[in-house]
């Protein structure tokens, strides 16, 4: 490559966030290095803590420009249409044609909408991603929480961990304020956390009922019409907000590549974290599928993926050996209740209480205060 190749990096995730630092590594190679993203990185690791009140959104959120350019790197705040392989070019929303040399693609995902008759045109529905939304969301909790009108109906879609952390915080934003929020939680599996120990999902169901949250499993919501979430056995509970926690898919645009890629895993990388047909744009965090070894749709595997991203983009501009990456079979997830309380589950270990609480706020602070430019 030559002494002015540009690298192009395309989103502000977890595994960006780590190259943008030490950018100064790729300048230093001979490359100039541009960051682009629409906004503010906002840290998945934290939404539910913010939505709940415990956190604000400068505490979940921070810059990537200030990132990129203490490292000697360039910010272009905008949004990527398409690209055009053949130019080596991208095409912004906003500003003139962007070329590339190499290109990593660090797109996150989207909420897997599930098909749900009236929910298109309804106000009032919150996908979990993007995460802003989550902040919107609880500033308009807030204010109706601050008014004595009577409270909106609140329904939560989705039994996994983040449908479980969401409406745990939602429990906690009116426990804040003394107000209790009518909340449902509707799911189609046969129990809270299907992927965890039966015992943690006994523990976990009793402990968000006994807060207030009335727990719908083994049920589909098929239309919303009128204020009601309307089941699939006719059931109708009332919800004036609808947040989506239904799972992540890959963001539209890695399907128009014209490169190997799956609608809902993404785009497909090697080992290497490039693309198998063209070996000049990688892909990390949620929007690559590594296809011979699938990982999951969280933040930890983008952490674990930035150093071994960052390795191989020098490796490109000096022609030497590439890095692979081999995701870990088990990882520690912490879920935040929004009482004081998180569960740490680990394989088929788990334990609630306080002490995993303490631990997950360490490792969230952690985080983010190393990428925080002060």
């Amino acid at each position: 490559m030559t002494d002015t190749s540009h690298i192009v990096l395309v989103g502000a995730g977890h595994a960006h966030l780590h190259v943008a630092a030490h950018a100064g590594q790729l300048i230093d190679a001979g490359a100039r290095v541009t960051l682009l993203s629409p906004g503010a990185f906002w840290y998945s690791g934290m939404a539910s803590g913010m939505l709940g009140g415990e956190y604000s959104d400068a505490d979940d959120s921070l810059d990537p420009a200030a990132l990129i350019t203490r490292a000697g790197g360039r910010f272009i705040k905008d949004r990527v249409v398409a690209v055009d392989r053949e130019a080596r070019e991208l095409h912004l929303a906003r500003g003139a044609p962007l070329p590339f040399d190499l290109l990593s693609l660090n797109l996150g995902s989207r909420v897997d909408m599930p098909p749900i008759s009236g929910l298109e045109e309804a106000r009032g529905v919150w996908p979990a991603k993007p995460i802003d939304g989550l902040y919107r969301l609880r500033d308009l909790l807030e204010s109706a929480l601050a008014d004595p009108a009577p409270l909106p109906r609140l329904a939560v879609i989705g039994g996994g961990p983040t449908g479980v952390e969401l409406a745990a915080n939602l429990l906690a934003l009116s426990e804040r304020y003394g107000r209790p929020f009518e909340i449902s939680l509707v799911s189609a599996s046969k129990r809270l956390l299907e992927h965890s120990p039966r015992s943690a999902s006994t523990w976990l169901a009793r402990r968000l009922s006994r807060r207030g949250l009335r727990i719908e499993m083994a049920a589909s919501a098929i239309a919303y019409r009128q204020g009601h979430l309307i089941l699939d056995d006719g059931m109708q509970l009332p919800a004036d907000h609808i947040v989506m926690a239904t799972g992540l898919v890959a963001p539209l645009l890695t399907g128009e590549l014209g490169l190997d890629h799956h609608p809902h895993h993404g785009l497909a990388i090697t080992p290497a974290l490039h693309t198998p047909y063209d070996d000049r744009i990688f892909a990390v965090g949620d929007c690559a599928w590594l296809k011979h070894s699938p990982y999951p749709k969280l933040g930890v595997f983008g952490v674990r993926q930035g150093p071994i991203l960052l390795h191989n983009l020098a490796a490109r501009l000096q022609d030497e050996s590439l890095e692979d990456f081999h995701p870990q079979p088990r990882y520690l997830s912490i879920l935040n209740l929004g009482d004081g309380r998180g569960m740490a589950l680990w394989g088929r270990l788990w334990w609630p209480g306080r002490l995993a609480m303490r631990v997950k706020r360490r490792l969230d602070h952690g985080f983010m205060d190393h990428y925080r430019c002060r």
